[in-house]
């Protein structure tokens, strides 16, 4: 057997991610000395910690490496490998396309440093009460489309008549793009709540005083929009009455450049001192 200092030098490994590995149940000791506590290994796991090295090299995470090693089957191994190509090639399409934009940013001479951004008219108006098809999903943002275009086909299914574009409402507190709390909505002809399912339903905004702004352009900047009405309300006295949501006027399903994009933001507010 060897000791964890030997088998480090063997596999190419530290001793502090020998330990690692141990915790994780990815390679575990055969052997470890009550006394000491000192791990040892024998010469067959040297081909488990190769086999873990070039999955790393692989971008396997520790928990498809686990899986994979606990599998035998290879076709649920191939089926695993392929997942990860796949996975690696849409990786490496966005990379030529951030490389691309860069190159576009140094043709164009591009102020690198990006100077104040617009400022935004804040309108305060009062939102009527409206009846809403609504869907409330912890989702992916970059699914958020999927979820919208899914919504339209619920309507469809029902016979629902729409009134309006998509909006969404935001519920977390901070920003976790893989797990976002969204209610979307889409308002809708005044149906009973009685056409309700189980993934979907149809309920009633109240009459609400909103502070609202328009955002032109991409989403990565709307942000801004956010800010600028957070300081609006903050210097006029007003508080948050409620979560903030987005209105999509013009997107992604219009086929036009990013550019283009109109989304209205909304905040919907109180003034206590005005009651």
């Amino acid at each position: 057997m060897y000791t964890i200092s030997r088998f480090s030098q063997l596999c190419k490994m530290s001793a502090r991610m020998l330990r690692h590995y141990d915790k994780d149940e990815l390679l575990k000791p055969v052997h470890v000395d009550t006394t000491n506590g000192y791990r040892y290994y024998e010469k067959s796991q040297l081909e488990t910690a190769l086999w873990i090295k070039k999955l790393k090299e692989y971008r396997f995470s520790l928990p498809e490496i686990r899986t994979i090693l606990q599998t035998s089957d290879r076709e649920s191994l191939t089926g695993l490998i392929h997942s990860k190509i796949n996975e690696l090639s849409n990786e490496m399409n966005r990379f030529k396309q951030i490389i691309a934009e860069m190159q576009e940013m140094i043709d164009d001479k591009v102020d690198f440093v990006p100077g104040e951004r617009r400022s935004y008219d804040i309108l305060l108006g009062m939102r009527n009460e409206i009846r809403v098809l609504s869907q409330r999903v912890k989702m992916n943002i970059d699914n958020m489309d999927k979820y919208i275009d899914s919504l339209y086909e619920k309507a469809e299914e029902s016979s629902i008549h729409l009134l309006g574009v998509p909006s969404a409402i935001f519920f977390d507190e901070e920003y976790t793009p893989d797990h976002r709390d969204i209610e979307l909505i889409i308002p809708i002809v005044h149906m009973s709540d009685e056409e309700a399912s189980c993934d979907w339903q149809i309920r009633t905004l109240p009459k609400k005083l909103i502070a609202t702004t328009l955002h032109i352009g991409s989403y990565d900047y709307i942000g801004y929009a956010h800010i600028a009405l957070e300081e609006w309300i903050e210097s006029n006295g007003y508080d948050l009455d409620g979560p903030p949501y987005e209105t999509y006027l013009k997107g992604s399903e219009c086929d036009c450049p990013v550019e283009e994009y109109v989304t209205q933001v909304c905040f919907p507010i109180i003034n206590e001192s005005r009651q």
